[in-house]
């Protein structure tokens, strides 16, 4: 299995990952302002557990979107890809 890791970006993809027990959270970088919206969100779960959190501003942010402009929110996140789960999809065509 490849343990490489990608950057996620938006607060409702890194706060899904950061719900998923399947996923792998390996960094997450927040604004002040988003770590008080992750614990608005989870009041009775403390989803950043067990999880490395590294805050930054705003411009240091913008840096892990590039020149894409995509709208990070304030999180990104860090994460390794999900285990191939070995599904063998098979598409049968019917001739008519």
């Amino acid at each position: 299995m490849n343990k490489s890791s990608f950057f996620i970006v938006g607060q409702h993809a890194v706060m899904e990952a950061l719900r998923n027990p399947k996923r792998k959270v390996l960094r997450v970088f927040l604004t002040e302002e988003s770590k008080k919206n992750i614990h608005r969100k989870n009041p009775k779960k403390n989803i950043l557990k067990d999880v490395k959190v590294y805050f930054k501003t705003k411009k240091e942010l913008d840096k892990y979107t590039g020149r894409d402009e995509i709208n990070h929110q304030g999180f990104v996140a860090e994460i390794e890809h999900l285990k191939d789960f070995g599904l063998n999809i098979s598409v049968v065509l019917k001739k008519n």
